[in-house]
């Protein structure tokens, strides 16, 4: 990503409404499948700023990497201290013995192999071990915010879903989030592209008031009580829960 998102996000992630919906949701998610302890290791592929990262390091032992001095130091001053600098493919499990599950949260999009990296992935963890990822959905929602955040694709959910079962894991759960504003969010794209106010928007993130912010917090926020018990059939977001048997 451009050195500004991590510069933003770190800003950002305790504050800006998707930030804190997006990972109340996904701790959620986790919690539900994971039998979280201080022995629990969770590797968080991707860490960034350690923002999803510090909300479950009293909750088990969180192994972050990245690829980003930045983003890395950033996660160190949210109190995550097992970092590291690598490819998901380098990294040396040794230390830490068993990898109980995997986290890769609006990473995968951001790899131009992404089948490969998933199988990266199936090869870190252990018989039994969990994998959760979230995606950004539909392509046809590309955007001058995609460019930014440097995504090489956006997803159907079939389509990740496939990624996931050609690297051998079991599905678990899937479904889309972040529905509730899905409507909102499609009409505001189609109008920033007609208008042109998509191509001047070099933002991370699209400021909004305070009392939006509020808004939106609580309107995304609703989904926690849905995810991971039902699956929504459209969203602007992907969750997928995989298990390697």
């Amino acid at each position: 990503m451009q050195e500004i998102v991590y510069h933003t996000n770190y800003l950002q992630e305790d504050n800006y409404w998707w930030f804190i919906a997006r990972n109340e949701i996904l701790k959620n998610t986790v919690k539900t499948f994971c039998s979280l302890d201080k022995n629990f290791n969770l590797l968080d592929v991707g860490c960034g700023t350690g923002g999803f990262a510090s909300l479950l390091k009293d909750k088990c032992n969180v192994i972050g990497i990245d690829t980003s001095d930045t983003a890395l130091s950033y996660s160190k001053k949210r109190g995550i201290n097992n970092l590291h600098n690598c490819l998901l493919k380098d990294f040396d499990k040794t230390q830490y013995g068993k990898i109980d599950a995997i986290t890769m949260l609006d990473v995968i999009e951001h790899i131009e192999d992404d089948y490969s990296v998933v199988k990266d992935a199936f090869s870190v963890l252990d018989s039994g071990s969990y994998m959760i990822a979230s995606v950004p959905a539909y392509q046809w929602l590309w955007s001058r915010h995609d460019e930014i955040h440097m995504h090489y694709r956006r997803y159907t959910i079939t389509q990740i879903r496939d990624v996931f079962k050609a690297a051998g894991f079991k599905l678990i759960y899937s479904s889309h989030f972040n529905s509730i504003l899905f409507f909102p969010a499609v009409i505001k794209r189609f109008v920033d592209k007609i208008t042109g106010g998509d191509k001047k928007n070099d933002n991370p993130i699209d400021e909004v008031p305070n009392f939006v912010n509020s808004l939106f917090t609580k309107i995304f926020g609703l989904e926690k009580n849905w995810i991971p018990k039902i699956s929504i059939p459209f969203g602007i977001s992907i969750v997928i829960v995989a298990k390697k048997i």
